[in-house]
């Protein structure tokens, strides 16, 4: 047997002939031989009675050293996949190239006279009546004229859109186009704020031969299409609708974009916008300038930056979680009980102590379209979020809206804000209150509070600069105001049946002039069907996704809130409604109305000590109808 053993060591011999291979074969070689090498060491006695070779160590043959050799080759390069190796060299640009500088420290005593622009921008700046640059445009200014990526974070209603327009103008002011087409890009969320950046773009290029165009949902896409065919020098546009150009215009496309502007880019990528954005961020020139604006900087944001900016130069102001340094912040509490007397209150509010330049949030367009119609019964000048709406024309006095006016828009002379409901996050309350005290002005918020919103009340208490106040209504006004709205619920019905009527008929007349286009039309004139840039499967799966996602997110909510309410309560020596300042006295009257719970938790007296001990009393008993006790005091078996 051992004669077997010692042949088999001495066939292994032949192994230098691998040291003809490649080199990098003679690096793995040692590590091959060294176990052969060790073993032919040990020698004969080394080997144990119950011994036995495995299956690979039966018979040595050179496939076998072969896949031995890429076996220690695969574990020191494991094979990745394209994707793997893509995301590895994003990762590593990302390390690289993250932030290529932080401009958030910049000169404070910087003017418009300073940032070296043209004099038909300064005459508009003048024109508009801005004196001083805000902490966001004294950054982005300078950095945008060098033409530099930027990637900046600021608060709400600090001027954002004025940071990114400058520089923009500038440029296309020193560098005159040569041909016509659109050059800047600016993408935004929603249409309201659409309609503003485009009003500011053009007070601001209302000296210069610069134009602008508007390209959002809402608005007819003949005239849209027949701007952009005409080569504006600035798009402001939304993503959807913007992508529904690029697909269904002709010659329409964005291969000349110089200058990529994505204002409220958490707010895109909170609508699912992502990969639309992507798809836009794709079809654009390479070559180009890009800024990237948003009031919170989350990991989405982070990866879009990543994607669309190349060494950004990195801009934070101030913290979004922060409210305007001149608003004071007021808070009514709505008891648990009391949950229906929110529309009284928000009546009393407004009749009584603010009755113009006031924003009223709502959790939803239902509510917001009630309380539209209840404050408008009332007497009150009231509108929903529009637009062409400002409280300077004396259009309205109150403004009705759900958060699609929280983020972004600067609705002119905003002077009290209230909240019908408290928002989800501490950080949309922040961008609602947002809407006054803008730009330095002194301004007011007032939201109710109910018993399952005290922890975002602890919350907003918390962080606030300025003391938080509490605003007290009489209760006979409260149930005044509860008693009108009763009567009213009549017309508030009669009303909205009203409108569902004209709703059907305008909705009829759509079908009817429909019909008649079809019939007029011959099938050579017929349109081909408009294209997008997805499947309808591809579509439907992403609907699909979203509302697993959002039924998720809802499930989540009401699994905390279900936790919340199964938490045990701690328990009160004191009643809640009952003054602190009475318990506090030594000497307070003993007729005082305290619960038997109360007194006996709170009576620490030896006979109460000693009727604990000892089990109820003989009255107690005889009462309750238990037995005699039995026992009692020690007696000796002798007596």
């Amino acid at each position: 047997m051992f004669s077997d053993l010692i042949r088999t060591i001495d066939d292994n011999d032949d192994i230098p002939v691998e040291a003809e291979s490649d080199s990098e074969d003679e690096e793995e070689k040692p590590i091959v031989l060294k176990g052969k090498q060790n073993r032919s060491a040990r020698g004969v006695g080394d080997f144990s009675a119950g011994f036995e070779f495995g299956e690979r160590d039966g018979v040595y043959s050179e496939d076998w050293a072969l896949q031995d050799v890429m076996a220690q080759l695969k574990k020191r390069r494991a094979p990745t996949t394209l994707d793997e190796k893509i995301e590895k060299v994003r990762k590593k640009r990302k390390v690289e190239e993250a932030f290529f500088e932080d401009a958030s420290q910049f000169d404070e005593s910087l003017t418009f006279q300073d940032m070296n622009l043209s004099r038909p921008i300064l005459k508009a700046i003048t024109t508009m009546g801005f004196k001083q640059p805000t902490p966001i445009q004294k950054a982005c200014v300078p950095v945008g004229l060098l033409g530099k990526d930027i990637c900046a974070c600021a608060a709400t209603g600090t001027g954002k859109t004025a940071a990114f327009m400058l520089p923009v103008l500038e440029r296309l002011i020193y560098k005159p186009r040569e041909a016509q087409v659109t050059r800047v890009l600016v993408l935004v969320p929603t249409r309201e704020l659409g309609i503003q950046v485009h009003s500011v773009s053009k007070q601001l290029a209302q000296f210069t031969s610069i134009s602008t165009c508007l390209a959002v949902g809402g608005l007819d896409l003949k005239s849209q299409e027949a701007a952009l065919r005409a080569g504006p020098d600035v798009l402001i546009a939304t993503p959807g609708r913007l992508i529904d150009h690029l697909h269904n215009t002709p010659s329409f496309e964005l291969k000349n974009i110089e200058i990529l502007i994505l204002d409220e880019a958490d707010r895109m990528l909170d609508e699912y916008f992502e990969e639309q954005m992507k798809e836009i961020i794709r079809m654009c020139s390479y070559q180009r300038q890009t800024m990237l604006f948003s009031a919170t900087m989350s990991e989405e944001v982070k990866d879009l930056a990543s994607v669309s900016l190349k060494q950004p130069v990195r801009i934070f102001v101030n913290s979004n979680t922060d409210v305007a340094p001149y608003l004071r912040q007021e808070f009514v509490r709505i008891r648990p009980n009391k949950e229906g007397d929110r529309e009284a209150v928000v009546a009393a509010l407004l009749t009584r102590s603010f009755q113009d330049h006031v924003m009223l949030f709502t959790q939803t367009k239902k509510q917001a379209h009630r309380m539209h119609i209840l404050l408008g019964l009332m007497g009150l000048k009231v509108g929903e979020l529009h637009g062409n709406l400002r409280f300077k024309d004396e259009q309205i006095d109150i403004l009705v809206a759900t958060d699609v006016a929280a983020r972004g828009l600067d609705i002119e002379g905003v002077k009290t804000v209230i909240n019908f409901t408290m928002p989800n996050t501490v950080k949309h309350y922040v961008h609602r209150v947002g809407r006054t005290a803008r730009a330095g002005k002194v301004g007011r918020s007032v939201s109710l509070v109910g018993e399952t919103e005290r922890k975002m009340l602890k919350d907003i208490v918390k962080t606030a600069k300025t003391p938080v106040k509490a605003r007290v209504l009489p209760q006979e006004v409260i149930l005044k105001f509860r008693d009108l709205i009763e009567k009213l619920e009549k017309d508030v019905y009669a009303v909205l049946r009203l409108e569902m009527e004209e709703k059907e008929m305008a909705h009829s007349e759509a079908q009817i002039n429909s019909a008649k286009k079809k019939l007029s039309r011959s099938e050579e004139e017929m349109q081909p069907p408009r294209t997008w840039f997805q499947t309808n499967a591809e579509r439907k799966k992403d609907r699909k996704e979203r509302a697993q996602f959002e039924m998720l997110k809802s499930q989540m909510f009401a699994e905390r809130a279900a936790k919340r309410e199964r938490k045990q309560k701690r328990a009160r020596a004191i009643p809640e409604e009952q003054p602190m300042k009475k318990a506090s006295k030594p000497n307070a009257n003993k007729s005082g109305k305290n619960s038997v719970f109360d007194k006996e938790l709170t009576n620490t007296s030896k006979k109460s000590l000693k009727q604990f001990r000892s089990g109820p009393s003989f009255e107690d008993r005889k009462r309750l109808g238990l037995s005699k006790k039995n026992g009692g005091r020690f007696k000796s078996k002798a007596k």
